[in-house]
């Protein structure tokens, strides 16, 4: 049994005092018979006096090492209330105290900080019950009663709802705090504000569902492979496109559905890319599940170690995308270009070896009708069959000139027209294009005259190429012009290079056609249902092909009075002398 400090002192003081009148007692009956009588009066008050000094010292001696303990005690527990209060005040969670009644006696800065209660709060009461959320105050609080009535930790996360109306999430943990005899003196616990790491769960989770929802909409599958164990995680859509049941699934089993024929190109494009710590990219067809083999579009990367340079990847990511439709298109495309060169070639083919075949009879007629037409061997009789030879002969040069020019256009296409350039003057050539035209045009009344400015122009020209240009403009012009117009023919060098022009004052060219005309081979200037005028709608084209060649442009004008003016521009490199640092060869 332990006695409390003033029991001891009581108990010793009654023992000394005890020890002291007996002893005193025996000690004068000694001395007495040596003095030669009894005690005297003044022994009495002696020996009181001397028992209230010893006492006192021994007193004084007691009290005072007591007192000193006490002192020692009480700075110590004013220094670890000090460092406590310091470590409250400055601690980065919420710390609280709660008493025996379930008040809260103490809250720190920081508690006041995450509930958002003002600090000159009066300590007290319960009011964060009220802060909780609605939908975790019946829970938290009962889990809170049952842990303080069993004297059992309390740990609960939940949400507060702060005077200002955020949200905030509470992680809140308590441990009860006894005293020596067991006597329950409260709970001691701490907050520690969680939001941020709910808010970035959160943001985590929405950023993977719209990832999933993403992948699942675009038929793309993730794939992450960790090389150190061989574990494989496949993602839902990547088991999906491979026809796979849900769950683990190995290495082994995906990389054996690669057919043997391609693994070998497969594994060699990965190291290579690997080697070179590089994004790895390609396409490859596999086996799935269900016996079909598909096509799929793979990219990856590793993800090597940190700090160890050699050291070879620890995983390997990527994506997983079916393209089997794609690659089915393809092969269609492939096949179809295919069909179409063949038939395009086997179209040349067709139009050059019907050249001789159709020119032949043609020139016969031609050259016949001719004869007939001027009565070459003597007078035909009746005139009617002059006329009629005469209808013969210019429907052959037409039909000859529309074989030439489909033949031409086989040949552009073909690949087979080549330039054969000479230095060529312009304006002799135009001249001879204006008198061929006249010449097929006698009974029509037009004026067609050529600007001065053509005079004195030579480039570097393919003469064939530059007289069928000219012919095919002026034809044009001349026939979409009627009776009592005006063709003008303009040439002149521009910072773009030699410009050559026909124009017309015949009624120009609807919207779509000038857009399109000379892109496309057979675009008639007029809708084909309302045609008045011949022609295979290839003139344009064969103009705009030669210009291809030479290097040139051909562009196509209605300007708002009427009429239509073409241009043809070669490029400066081709304009003789080029500049005018050179001279003119002699």
């Amino acid at each position: 049994m332990r006695f409390g400090a003033a029991t001891r002192i009581c108990l010793g003081y009654a023992l000394l005092g005890g020890l002291w009148v007996l002893g005193s007692d025996i000690v004068l009956q000694a001395l007495a018979p040596s003095l030669g009588h009894g005690p005297s009066a003044w022994m009495a008050p002696v020996k009181g006096i001397g028992f209230v000094l010893v006492t006192a010292f021994l007193l004084h001696r007691v009290l005072a090492r007591v007192f000193a303990v006490d002192a020692r005690k009480a700075r110590d527990l004013a220094i670890s209330e000090a460092r406590y209060s310091a470590l409250s005040e400055m601690a980065p969670v919420g710390i609280f105290h709660v008493d025996a009644d379930g008040n809260i006696t103490y809250r720190n800065p920081r508690l006041r900080e995450i509930t958002g209660m003002p600090e000159e709060l009066e300590p007290g009461g319960s009011w964060e019950w009220w802060l909780i959320h609605p939908d975790d105050h019946k829970r938290a609080q009962s889990r809170w009663l049952a842990a303080t009535q069993a004297g059992q930790r309390y740990a609960e996360e939940f949400r507060i709802r702060r005077p200002d109306g955020r949200i905030v999430w509470v992680l809140c943990e308590a441990v009860p705090v006894t005293a020596r005899e067991g006597e329950r003196l409260g709970y001691i616990g701490v907050a520690v504000d969680l939001t941020a790491q709910h808010v970035a769960a959160e943001a985590v989770e929405q950023e993977k569902e719209r990832y999933e929802l993403a992948t699942a909409g675009s038929a793309v599958g993730i794939w992450d492979w960790h090389l150190g164990d061989g574990s494989l995680h496949l993602s839902a859509q990547a088991l999906t496109l491979l026809r796979l049941p849900a769950g683990a699934c190995g290495a082994r089993r995906i990389l054996g559905m690669i057919p043997r024929t391609e693994r070998a190109r497969v594994f060699s494009h990965v190291r290579t890319h690997l080697r070179l710590r590089q994004p790895f990219d390609l396409e490859l067809p596999m086996v799935c599940a269900d016996g079909q083999t598909r096509w799929f579009h793979g990219r990856g990367q590793g993800v090597w170690p940190q700090g160890v340079g050699d050291a070879k990847p620890s995983r390997l990511l990527g994506s997983l995308m079916d393209i089997t439709v794609r690659k089915e298109t393809d092969a269609q495309l492939a096949r179809a270009r295919h069909d179409a060169e063949m038939a395009s070639r086997s179209k040349t083919a067709f139009l050059a070896s019907m050249s001789h075949e159709l020119r032949t009879p043609l020139n016969a007629i031609i050259g016949f009708s001719e004869l007939i037409t001027e009565q070459t061997y003597g007078p035909v009789g009746d005139p009617r069959y002059a006329e009629y030879a005469e209808d013969i002969r210019v429907s052959g040069l037409h039909l000859l000139e529309l074989v030439n020019n489909i033949l031409d256009v086989a040949r552009m296409e073909a690949g087979r027209f080549e330039l054969e350039d000479k230095v060529v003057d312009i304006a002799a050539e135009i001249a001879v294009a204006v008198r061929q035209i006249q010449a097929g045009n006698l009974k029509r009344q037009l004026d067609i005259t050529v600007s001065p400015g053509a005079t004195g122009l030579h480039a570097m020209l393919d003469p064939t190429a530059l007289r069928q240009v000219l012919l095919n403009l002026l034809g044009n012009a001349v026939k979409f012009t009627p009776d009592g117009g005006q063709v003008t023919v303009t040439g002149e060098i521009r910072q773009d290079g030699v410009a050559l022009s026909v124009a017309d004052t015949g009624p120009g060219i609807s919207r779509y056609v000038l857009d399109h005309l000379g892109t496309q081979p057979f675009l008639q200037a007029e809708p084909s249902l309302r045609r008045r005028h011949g022609g295979s709608g290839l003139g344009l084209f064969i103009v705009r092909r030669l210009m291809d060649l030479h290097g040139g442009t051909l562009s196509v004008e209605c300007p708002p009075g009427g009429g239509t003016r073409v241009t043809v521009v070669f490029p400066p490199d081709r304009q003789v002398p080029p500049g005018p640092a050179l001279a003119m060869p002699s």
